[in-house]
């Protein structure tokens, strides 16, 4: 394998350098024609970056990375991923499942020179342009050839849709999908937004399959496609995309989705535009659709043909299995197994209705504002405040209406019906706030209580609201978000906090502000004293920072301790069952049971793979084992099946508990590591059985009522 190359590239911001790993690994296998390598890659992609760029920058963009070649695994990638170079943009898109989080955006060649080093061979850009995510700039359409129709056919109903969009006010753009179809485009103003350009696109696609019957067809169902060209009025949808005018595509000879006009169409052999072809065709002719951005139309027309039809009587169409159901969508199976389906108001209402309810300048659902460790609070302006342990949870009020967004940005309201009262109780109508639900030790009165909290996200309606009397959760509010349609995201923490203290100025239990804090000594004292209430550390905000959505822009200063513990099992990684997931650790109780007290689940996969053939030997298939029988112990055998996902399998295999590990950790929640652990390193020094309990410190009590402090006490 060739050394790496730095690849020296001209921006508008100087030259970029981009490492160039591994540049004569094979992407694509040799067809005759050379081939086709990292290195061929990244040259091609750099001489077409113009028009590339033109036609697919300033937009989201997902990546169909390929690291081992278009016969390899592939998978896309949406996040930015770990180590992606500081000059590489991203924007904060909203996905069907209502998360949200960044995406890549691409406006200079160094960003594609470095997607060519993530092994990407299609990129998938958004039909939107920043900072506009929400409303199309382009109309697409897929011409989608079925088994027994081909290229030359699906050429046919482009040149006829072209034609039909000229009559509804639009210029339509072709480019060869790379494959058998073709993708017909439409530059449109931006004052729709999804679903209307995707009922302006089916009401193009049936009118279409009227003009063309036996050459086109809507229909969704394979089953009733018949040997016709499929009109994908889905690709219209959010986050579905087609393949970007020049991209690659993973197919033998390495062709490329080529933008071309409509008189070269009629007759192209799409296998001719290549990664080796396309640099020499730009070249001479330039690009098919320099004008485009000047071609802009309005989706009206096309709306107006949905109209008709649902006069007509024809309605929704299905979306995509992975989509919400919609008011108005058809069955989701196919019509040979249809049953009776269910009505309109069972579903979820379209995106716009469901963001006007909250009359809020931020609405559901929204990530969190995240910190990253440090050994010591850093110096300048800032909060400090104390880092409680619970579940991060923004929460939404308007009226009635009240929903808790999670970390992971689901919906957790059904599972604290109590908090959804005290919401009611205490914050003002319309408003976005910031914080952590907790729970108070039900025993004890005075520290905080993981293990209970985690008992509540049961499935069992009757359970939560047994538990909801028994064990009531609290709120503690760090932050606010947005005050009817005052967004104070865009404001300084100095500001937010002193509009915080305001909202929450009366509100009584279970609803608490977090004490706060400028003074560093005074920080230091709770880091030392807290610990003792169940807190695990303290956060550091800036003052003059906005609040930004994912990034970790705070600070969290954790306690870090080390123990030596006993490795008594593993679990074999999701995908190599010859590579550990986790490693499973234990302590000796002074009855000489040994507990399980958590697991280390970071590795390299190398080093994965090296600890399953380190950790045979050890195997223990026996019954002697001391997790082999253990009913009722806080063992992995009880602890079978996750709480957060019960399909996730969480067997183990046994290890005769012989080897001993030294493990980083923060703190404890009763008898077990409330975190993953860190590996250290190995202690083949030390017998398993001195691995106890005693070893750990043990924090000095605190009384977490001091913490919160008095109800309207601020």
């Amino acid at each position: 394998m060739a050394d790496p190359v730095m690849l020296a590239i001209d921006g508008p911001e100087g030259v970029r350098e981009v490492k160039l790993s591994s540049p004569d690994k094979a992407l694509w296998p040799d067809d005759g024609a050379g081939p086709v390598t990292k290195r061929t890659l990244a040259e091609y992609l750099l001489a077409v970056a113009d028009p590339f760029l033109h036609l697919g920058g300033d937009r989201p963009m997902t990546l169909q990375r390929f690291p081992e070649g278009i016969e390899g695994e592939e998978f896309f990638s949406k996040r930015p991923p770990r180590g992606a170079p500081e000059f590489l943009n991203t924007v904060m898109c909203t996905y069907p499942s209502r998360r949200r989080h960044e995406q890549l955006v691409f406006d200079e060649p160094a960003d594609l020179a470095w997607a060519a080093q993530m092994g990407t061979i299609t990129f998938h850009p958004w039909p939107v342009r920043v900072p506009e995510v929400d409303n199309p700039d382009e109309l697409r359409i897929d011409l989608d050839p079925q088994p027994g129709r081909g290229f030359a056919d699906a050429v046919t109903a482009a040149l006829a849709l072209r034609d039909l969009m000229a009559e509804v006010g639009l210029k339509a753009y072709a480019k060869t999908s790379g494959n058998r179809g073709v993708h017909v485009y439409a530059r449109i103003q931006p004052t729709h937004e999804f679903q209307d350009v995707r009922h302006g696109v089916i009401g193009i696609a049936r009118e279409l399959e009227r003009r063309l019957p036996e050459l086109v067809t809507s229909a969704w169902w394979k089953e009733e496609r018949g040997e016709r060209v499929f009109v994908d009025f889905n690709q219209a949808n959010r986050d579905r995309t087609i393949a970007a005018a020049y991209s690659p595509r993973p197919l033998p000879g390495a062709p490329v989705s080529m933008p071309l006009s409509w008189e070269d169409l009629e007759g192209a052999d799409p296998r001719s535009f290549t990664v080796h072809t396309v640099p020499g065709i730009v070249a001479e002719r330039g690009c098919a659709w320099a004008d485009i951005d000047d071609e802009v139309g309005s989706v009206d027309g096309a709306l107006e043909l949905w109209n008709k039809d649902l006069e007509r009587g024809l309605g929704e169409l299905n979306f995509p299995p992975d989509y919400p159901k919609m008011p108005g969508e058809p069955p989701r199976v196919p019509p040979s197994k249809r049953k009776t389906d269910k009505g309109d108001d069972e579903y979820l209402a379209p995106k716009a209705e469901r963001d006007a309810q909250w009359g809020t300048a931020v609405v559901p659902p929204f990530g969190p504002m995240l910190a990253k460790p440090v050994k010591k609070l850093p110096k300048g302006e800032y909060l400090f405040e104390p880092k409680w342990d619970g579940f991060r949870s923004i929460i939404w009020r308007s009226g009635d209406n009240v929903e808790i967004g999670s970390r992971n940005e689901r919906p957790m309201t059904r599972y604290f019906p109590e908090l959804v009262a005290a919401v009611i109780a205490n914050f003002p109508d319309h408003s976005v706030i910031d914080g952590e639900i907790i729970m108070i030790d039900p025993e004890t009165g005075d520290r905080l209580n993981f293990d209970a909290l985690q008992q509540r996200i049961h499935p069992a309606a009757s359970r939560i609201e047994k538990l909801a009397r028994e064990t009531p959760a609290s709120f503690v509010a760090f932050d606010l978000l947005a005050l009817g349609m005052d967004n104070l995201t865009e404001r300084p923490f100095s500001e937010r906090r002193v509009a915080l203290e305001e909202a929450l100025r009366k509100a009584q239990a279970p609803i608490h502000l977090t004490q706060a804090t400028s003074d560093k000594a005074t920080a230091m004292e709770w880091f030392e004293q807290f610990e003792g209430a169940g807190l695990d550390g303290v956060i550091a905000k800036p003052l003059d920072q906005p609040y930004q959505e994912d990034k970790r822009v705070l600070y969290k200063l954790k306690h870090e301790r080390t123990a030596d513990v006993v490795v008594a099992g593993y679990r074999p990684h999701k995908n190599d069952p010859r590579a550990v997931g986790s490693l499973l650790l234990g302590l000796y109780t002074d009855d000489g049971r040994l507990n399980s007290v958590g697991v280390i689940g970071a590795f390299p996969m190398a080093r994965r793979l090296e600890l399953f053939e380190e950790l045979q030997p050890l195997v223990d298939e026996s019954d002697v084992h001391p997790w082999a029988e253990a009913a009722g112990q806080r063992t992995p055998t009880s602890a079978a099946k996750s709480r957060w996902n019960a399909t996730k399998d969480l067997s183990f295999t046994a290890l005769r508990p012989e080897r001993v590990v030294e493990v980083k950790y923060d703190h404890m929640e009763g008898d077990r590591f409330r975190h993953t652990a860190q590996f250290v390193r190995w202690r083949d020094d030390r017998d398993p059985e001195s691995c106890t309990y005693e070893q750990l410190d043990e924090p000095l009590s605190y009384d977490l009522a001091k913490v919160l402090g008095s109800p309207g006490q601020r």
